[in-house]
């Protein structure tokens, strides 16, 4: 103790007491004019636990300078409080802390004007400093100590708000983020910089106990909903199937945190279209794997309008010689390559290639040998066979499944046939358009 004597202890907090009486008060309207969060008046139990924390804190101080070994029970009792109070009211420690720091400061400055005001020695006055640092110090921690014990939830309330949070996260227009991290403190969640999110299949029950404590979930949404902290790796992965033991998964697109729920429209889209039939089924899909169908699928009414657009000259022909052109067109602008090879593809001769395209370039005009044009013209084709391929069982509307591959024989007779129809106009066996 930086005072020996007992009687100069004494003397000491008997001076202290006798001036101190408006110190409670200067502190309180310190904290209210430099923390907002205690702006109103700290005059009574009612309104505030401030006001007796503050009174309490001199006081004992006071108390401890007389006898350092006096009880400070209240005290712990009355600072635990204060930091509990500050959980109840769903703050963080920051505002807290400031009030400490005001606190600390204002009491500094008194401390500093009683002491000239008495003359006190050099060391009377380093020694006040350490004592009121060090007790400073200490009913931050008894502080800190009752607001994380009030913090502390049940599983059920602790599962509550992740789902809030998950919620937070994938809300549109995007929150603050200030606001994600002040909920994910009282979730117990680590805020990553990226996720990856998953859906599955409404009704789809899964299995919690696989799920590592960092996984946020919804399985109760229209689309289950899980949303894992950074990329998806081999050991999330088999995380992820032990947790959907039975069923499709779609995983996301890692994305940082702030684009999570774009990742998630995304992650339903495909799942939706793997119920269409236009992405394949299979046990775990990743969207990355189908951005460019999902730009494709993202406005059917939009392809159907590029399709009259960009394919109105063949609408006056019967729709099975539409058909045959278009998947013709269609073949020849993703491969880009020869009658023969086309050919090969739809299963029929390259001469009958060479003659739908001689068709096609006499219909479509200078549509057929513009690079924008054919460009259009391909992301609708595209578009549209991917819409059109047959959808899984309950899924939307339902397409006829694709014609059996013909044989050798049946090609040489249609060719044959074709023949004789005069389907037989002169086209080199070279990408069509190629200019050799």
């Amino acid at each position: 103790m930086w005072l020996e004597q007992e009687t100069e202890r004494r003397e000491l907090a008997g001076l202290l007491r006798s001036e101190m009486g408006g110190l409670p008060g200067e502190i309180c309207t310190g904290i209210r004019e430099a923390v907002a969060e205690y702006a109103t008046p700290c005059d009574g139990l009612q309104e505030s636990p401030m006001r007796p924390a503050v009174e309490q804190a001199i006081f004992s101080f006071v108390d401890r300078v007389a006898e350092p070994s006096a009880s400070s029970s209240r005290l712990t009792e009355i600072f635990r409080l204060l930091g509990q109070n500050e959980a109840h009211h769903d703050r963080n420690l920051n505002a807290l802390q400031a009030a400490f720091r005001v606190a600390f400061r204002v009491a500094w400055h008194w401390t500093m004007g009683f002491c000239a005001r008495h003359e006190l020695p050099s060391e009377t006055v380093a020694g006040l400093a350490d004592a009121q640092l060090e007790y400073m110090h200490e009913l931050t921690s008894i502080s800190v100590e009752g607001y994380l014990e009030a913090s502390a939830h049940s599983p059920e309330e602790l599962a509550e708000l992740r789902l809030r949070l998950l919620g937070l996260i994938i809300e549109r227009p995007a929150v603050p983020r200030q606001a994600i991290a002040e909920l994910a403190e009282r979730a117990d969640w680590t805020v990553p910089a990226e996720v990856t999110p998953i859906v599955v299949r409404p009704g789809v029950r899964l299995v919690r106990s696989a799920l590592t404590d960092d996984v946020l979930a919804d399985p109760d949404g229209a689309e289950p909903r899980l949303l894992v902290p950074g990329r998806f790796t081999a050991a999330r992965r088999a995380m992820i199937e032990a947790a959907v033991p039975r069923d499709r998964i779609v995983v996301g697109v890692t994305v940082p945190l702030e684009e999570a729920a774009d990742s998630f429209r995304w992650a339903v889209r495909t799942l939706g279209l793997i119920t269409e039939g236009v992405v394949d089924d299979a046990r775990l899909t990743f969207c990355e794997d189908h951005l460019l169908t999902l730009w494709l699928m993202s406005d059917p009414q939009l392809i159907d309008e590029l399709a009259r657009q960009r394919l109105d000259r063949l609408a006056d022909m019967p729709a099975g010689k539409q058909k045959a052109l278009t998947e013709t067109l269609r073949v020849w602008l993703e491969s880009w390559s020869t009658a023969a090879d086309v050919g090969n593809r739809l299963h029929v001769h390259p001469q009958t290639v060479r003659y739908r395209l001689n068709q096609l370039k006499e219909s479509l005009g200078d549509r057929f040998g513009d690079p924008e044009a054919r460009f259009g013209l391909e992301l609708v084709l595209r578009a549209q066979r991917l819409r059109d391929r047959p959808a899984l069982p309950g899924g939307r509307g339902g397409r006829p499944k694709r014609a059996t591959p013909l044989s050798a024989h049946d090609v040489t007779k249609k060719h044959s046939a074709l023949s004789e129809n005069r389907e037989t106009h002169t086209v080199n066996d070279r990408p069509y358009g190629s200019g050799k």
